[in-house]
């Protein structure tokens, strides 16, 4: 869908200088944010004296070989904490990324073969319904500690879905592509909590208080 001049918010979780008010910026060629970060992401752990870097599969098999009294402690890992609330919550971070990159994958797949016209999620602007609600539900479920909320001005190619679509943890391919086709059909009722992707130009117009 074309829109010209609509109003959106968009919470924006770096913190850059490009983003004043009264700056204009271009979505919708050049990787963004969150595909870049697909790109340069690195989970594992780190021995601070040698800098060597440990997958997090590797060190959480160790470390539930030792919890659970099979073997000693790797030698390789002797720096490790081996404290096993925080390998499960480290566990569950790299799992976390490992299921989004999948899906951000198979959903620019189905879209390339079926939706060309539609924004990529690959390249787009996030915006949110100009709704108070939707602000509060995306500050509270939006991972990260840095976020700063604008009010913007777009005008391109819009596309609006639902966002539960998109929260799954370790589901099949198979039910990844169905939830893709759903997703690039869009929203068939439209709610506060909607994701909206633009691909065009945006004004920022203000950075709403928090």
């Amino acid at each position: 869908m074309h829109i010209e001049n609509t109003k959106f918010f968009h919470i924006h979780k770096h913190n850059s200088p490009k983003w004043f008010e009264g700056a204009r910026l271009s979505f919708g060629i050049e990787p963004n944010n969150s595909w870049r970060a697909f790109e340069m992401a690195r989970r594992g752990i780190t021995n601070p004296k040698s800098n060597e870097i440990y997958t997090i599969d590797l060190v959480a098999l160790r470390a539930l070989e030792f919890y659970r009294k099979q073997k000693p402690k790797d030698p390789r890992l002797t720096f490790y904490h081996h404290d096993p609330v925080v390998t499960l919550a480290e566990t569950l971070d790299s799992l976390f990324l490992a299921t989004r990159m999948v899906r951000e994958l198979i959903f620019e797949d189905v879209r390339r073969q079926l939706y060309l016209t539609l924004p990529s999620r690959t390249s787009c602007i996030w915006l949110i319904p100009e709704d108070p609600r939707a602000v509060r539900f995306w500050l509270d479920n939006m991972r990260g500690d840095f976020k700063k909320v604008y009010r913007v001005n777009a005008t391109g190619e819009m596309h609006r879905a639902t966002q539960q679509i998109v929260m799954g943890d370790t589901i099949s391919m198979g039910d990844w592509r169905k939830r893709a086709v759903d997703y690039w059909n869009g929203a068939k009722t439209e709610s506060y909590d909607d994701e909206i992707l633009l691909n065009g130009d945006i004004e920022v117009l203000e950075e709403v208080p928090i």
